[in-house]
Order: structure tokens, then sequence, then C-alpha cells
């Protein structure tokens, strides 16, 4: 029965698709280059030459720094704390941008590093963002948004269904919490929200919380970024088993989560952003081709008893699509436990969907813990989950889908 169901809301949700597409963003395109004579040709060249080199030295320099405090850094770290200033240094001057102005934020940032190798930083359940306005000594989300500032191309940056921001602002106004169900590419995805919402939304950016995997929390590159954040921090399935002899330990540290969670929803006014994949998107091994990763069902049903658990606090739930994989791009093959990944600094634009609020009541009642638990639950709870998640699934890719001809149809330089 609820399998029917399902298939009639799908058919009416993809028609009415068709007929109330997301209204695309309208950008005024930049003039045409003037073109240029052949001495000015000359003197371009020669200026992004220059810069080029400048690039290098500075790469050089910072390459012989880092390897000189090798013996202290995790193993493997080395090159790729190198490659990754190396290519972010390019992307500088590609922009025919003196790459020297970002010597003082990489300064910031590898001091941040190497604060965090001398002394690993203990993520709590639940971390409250190390900002100035938060009363830190050093403001990681303005380290965050300058490191990433040349990365970040605006003019091919789009925000579709900007007009649920508003609705979303004002839920959480009333004291209503809204969780974003979203699909997940890069481990840069939270400096993509604050990119895409600078401005008349910053607030819901800066105090946005992110469920973030233990990777974001442990890695030496990471941690400087993840600690500019609001994070419930938790040890994803993919990686809650490796090692073996920490499972429990892991076990325990995720059950102080759901607890500050709870907390957190019976208090109201929180947005939450979390990737029921339970990590990023991985490109098809025979195309190449980036798609939302299948949600897991435990985890769209655990949010839907928090937002019970919640009492009277209402939580509304939106389907969210990002299309932002060109920045520090995941590895093709997913490697359980494993740390200290390759990073590799490219340009990219911000692709951000969001789609009308889920109901998922309309969906599917919840399915029951214990007798009549939740009020009007339904006796097979695995079916009710699968279908409310197969829904919130489908939203998802049909904006992501939204993102991908949008990207097309405006010609992005990135994603084609």
């Amino acid at each position: 029965m609820l399998r029917a169901q399902l298939q009639l809301l799908l058919l009416a949700t993809c028609s009415a698709w068709v007929h109330h597409a997301p209204r695309p963003v309208t950008r005024t395109r930049l003039a045409a280059t003037p073109t240029l004579n052949p001495l000015e040709q000359m003197a371009e060249a020669a200026k992004t030459a220059a810069y080029e080199t400048s690039a290098a030295a500075i790469a050089a320099t910072i390459s012989a720094k880092v390897a000189e405090k090798g013996d202290k850094m995790p193993a493997g770290m080395v090159p790729i704390v190198q490659e990754f200033m190396r290519t972010y240094l390019q992307v500088v001057a590609k922009q025919k941008r003196d790459p020297m102005e970002k010597v003082p934020v990489l300064k910031e940032y590898l001091g941040l590093v190497e604060d965090q190798i001398r002394e690993p930083f203990p993520f709590e359940p639940y971390h409250v963002a190390w900002t100035e306005e938060n009363g830190a000594a050093v403001d990681h989300l303005r380290m965050d948004t300058e490191f990433m500032e040349p990365l970040l191309d605006r003019a091919d940056s789009v925000l579709l269904g900007e007009e649920h921001v508003a609705a979303i602002e004002a839920q959480l106004a009333a004291g209503e919490n809204v969780v974003l169900l979203s699909n997940h590419q890069t481990e840069a995805d939270p400096s993509c929200w604050s990119f895409a919402l600078a401005g008349a939304h910053e607030r819901l950016a800066r105090d946005m919380v992110m469920v973030a995997g233990d990777r974001v929390t442990t890695d030496v590159v990471a941690v400087p970024f993840s600690k500019g954040r609001n994070l419930l921090c938790i040890y994803s399935k993919r990686h809650i088993e490796n090692p073996p002899e920490q499972k429990a330990t892991k076990m325990r540290h995720n059950a102080k989560t759901m607890t500050a969670m709870l907390r957190l929803f019976r208090g109201g006014g929180k947005c939450i952003w979390v990737a029921p994949s339970g990590g990023r998107d991985r490109p098809a091994a025979d195309t190449g081709v980036f798609a939302p990763a299948a949600f897991d069902a435990k985890s769209i049903e655990m949010f839907r008893l928090m937002a019970t658990k919640a009492g009277d606090v209402k939580t509304h739930f939106y389907p969210v699509a990002m299309m932002t994989h060109r920045l520090f791009p995941p590895p093709t093959k997913l490697t359980p436990g494993a740390l200290g990944e390759p990073r590799v600094a490219m340009r990219g634009s911000v692709n951000i969907g969001i789609g009308a609020e889920i109901d998922f009541d309309e969906v599917t009642r919840q399915g029951c813990l214990v007798d009549n638990f939740p009020e009007g639950c339904v006796d097979d709870r695995e079916e009710a989950a699968d279908a409310a998640t197969e829904y919130a699934h489908l939203q998802v890719r049909e904006l992501y889908a939204a993102l991908v001809d949008h990207a097309r149809d405006r010609g992005s330089p990135y994603y084609g």
C-alpha cells in the first residue's frame, strides 16, 4: 500500500517539476574583453609569466619549509600539503593576480596546520565555530573565507530556489528548526554555503550547523577550516568500524552527538545541514559523471525521530542539491578509514539548488518504534523509512538535474 502511494506521489512530483522548474538566475555577463594589439598582448603575456614564476618560487619556499617539519607530520602528509599549496598559488597566478597577495593567509593557514600537528584538537560532539564573534582568538571562518576567495568564481555561480531561503529564515526566526537534506561533493561545501549566502543571508550561513564526519575533524589539512563551523561531529557508517578496536569508543561518541542534537532540536531556531548518504558523491566508474549518492534510510528516519522528540518545536525539511565537485575533487575510490587524501586546488563555481519544503507525513507516516509511537505511526517501519528516503532523494536528484541543465545552458566553463 505504501509503495503504491509513493509511486503516485513520485509521478505527481515529476509532473509538477515539468511545469514548475526552478526559475533560472538571471546574471549580467561581463562585456567581451577588448582585443589587444600585439604590444599589449606581449605585455599581458609577460605579466602572466611573471606571476606564474612568482607562484612557483613561493611554492618552492613553502615546500622546503614543509619538508623541514616532515618528521612531525603524519605519514604521507608532506607531499599532500606541498601539492595543495603549489596548485593553490597556480590558481591565483592564472587569474593574472600577484600570488604575494595570498601569502599572509597561507602563512596563517599553515601555522594552524602546525598547531594541529603539535597538539591535535579534540572536537566535542557539538562544536561551536571558532570565530571572533564567538570570542575565539583566531577567527577560523575569516581565514576560511580569505583562503577560498580565489578558488570561487562568482560570475558562474548560481543559487536556484532562493525564494525558499526567505521562508527558512522566517521559520528559524519563529523558533522552529530546519533540516537541509543534501548531497555532498567536496570538503569545501561549508565554504560554498558561506559564499552562496554572503550578503543578505550571511546570518543563516554563520549559524548553520553541519553534520561532520571524522575525516574533517582529524585530517590536519582540514581541521583549520572545520574549526570555523558549527559542527555535530559523528563517525559515519563508512568509518565507524575502522579500526575495529575503536568501534565501541566511536559508538559512544555518536551517542553523545545524538544527545547534543536533540538538545539543539528542543531549543529551536536551528538550521542543520546533513548529507544522508554519509559522505561525498563519487563519479561513475564508466562515465566519470557525478550524481547524488543514495541516501541512507536510517539517517532520514533518525532526523524524523529527532523532530518528533523535539515536542512542540516544529521542524521543517528541505531538499538541497549541490554541484561543487570541481573544488578539491574527491578521490574516485573510497578507502574506509583512510585519512590524508591528496588535495588539488582548482577554481570553480558554486551551484546550489533548494527545493520546496517536504511534508513527510504526506509521503508516509513514521514507522513505529514501539506500539503507537510516534503517535499515528505505521507498523512496517522499514517500508516507511524506505518510502520517505526514496521521496527525499528524488527531490535532490531533480534539483541536481536542474543545476546541470543550468550550467549547460549558460555555458559554464566548469560544469558542462
